[in-house]
């Protein structure tokens, strides 16, 4: 069933690339159609019906106004480096989703705006994956009707509100100069958190019962390191660079294998700042030492979901492409060359 899929990805992909056009496949039931232009995207989604998938290729989309389905959304990736034949996915606005939209998937896209939900609308089992979200990740309402185990994997993401979400999952992301409001009873694991502190700010503000591990968490500041306000948060094997050997992390914290007080820049291998930078390298520079709760390294190229250089999606990636600019006998030659993923 896979092998069938990533064929059909590579039809389309293929057929975007030949035609030098934004063409968006939309694979429906055994068959595929493409859309031409800036709202392609928007057609095929009006096409569409849940249980599809829709193929993005390098290019910049507006996105529909909402989301009520449950569909796939699949672009070529999110790094320039990584995506030279293709071109980057831009989805150029908001993501709203409604409470018809569970078990939607996002992969390999940089959305500019926001990604959200609809006020107390329930979307349940949400994923997105290996992209890059510009706006704030807000799923709104106060938990009469939670949306609940949305994943976020291999992301980069900014600022978050999580008033309305329940078991949510963000594991091997980078957050750039993000803070992360009103996280109730949710998982994060395996991210670099980057943090501008100050005196009255927090970087889980009102967090309640949230489990955080293994993650490095880097903040600027003069001050003790506020990472908390809230109550009865968990931290395993955290690394925390603010200056204080014990900082801030709310009420009633289980605190167990963190490591204090790192120097900011004795951890990576060449960042610096809070901001999200392509060109900084984010691994360890010593991997060895600074070990989380499942004896692999802390931070994203750690744990169940190690990062993906370059942050490439699940779909054959295209390594090269060359076409000669005219035909030979009646015949146009093209070479393309894709390489397998895994998820």
């Amino acid at each position: 069933m896979k092998t069938v899929k990533n064929l059909f990805i590579l039809v389309a992909f293929a057929i975007s690339i030949t035609a030098n056009a934004q063409k968006v496949a939309l694979h429906s039931n055994g068959t595929i159609q493409h859309f031409n232009g800036a709202n392609a995207f928007i057609n095929a989604y009006n096409a569409s019906v849940s249980g599809d998938t829709i193929y993005l290729p390098g290019g910049s989309f507006n996105p529909p106004v909402e989301f009520n389905k449950t569909l796939s959304i699949i672009g070529a990736g999110h790094y320039v480096d990584s995506s030279l034949v293709t071109g980057k996915t831009f989805i150029s606005g908001n993501i709203v989703l409604k409470d018809s939209a569970d078990n939607c998937l996002f992969e390999g896209v940089h959305i500019t705006g926001t990604f959200s939900t609809a006020n107390n609308e329930a979307v349940d089992y949400l994923t997105v994956k290996s992209s890059s979200i510009d706006g704030n990740i807000v799923f709104q309402g106060n938990l009469s009707n939670p949306s609940k185990n949305a994943s976020f994997i291999r992301c980069v993401v900014r600022h978050c509100n999580l008033e309305n979400a329940q078991n949510a999952y963000f594991a091997n992301s980078i957050f750039s100069n993000s803070f992360i409001n009103n996280s109730s009873g949710n998982l994060f694991e395996n991210n670099i958190i980057m943090f501008s502190s100050y005196w009255d700010g927090y970087l889980f503000r009102y967090g309640v019962n949230n489990i955080i591990k293994n993650n490095v968490i880097k903040t600027v500041s003069t001050y003790l390191g506020n990472i908390s306000n809230g109550n009865g948060n968990t931290y395993y094997n955290n690394l925390f660079t603010c200056s204080s050997s014990y900082p801030e992390l709310g009420a009633n914290p289980v605190v167990s294998g963190n490591y204090f007080g790192v120097n900011l820049d004795s951890i990576f291998v060449n960042q610096t700042g809070v901001i999200f930078d392509y060109s900084h390298n984010y691994h360890l520079k010593q991997p060895q030492v600074w070990i989380g709760t499942d004896n692999t390294k802390i931070g994203i190229y750690g744990g169940v979901f190690p990062y993906k250089e370059g942050a490439i999606p699940s779909n054959p990636h295209f390594q090269e492409e060359n076409i000669t600019p005219t035909a030979t006998g009646g015949q146009l030659n093209v070479k393309i060359k894709a390489a397998a993923q895994d998820n």
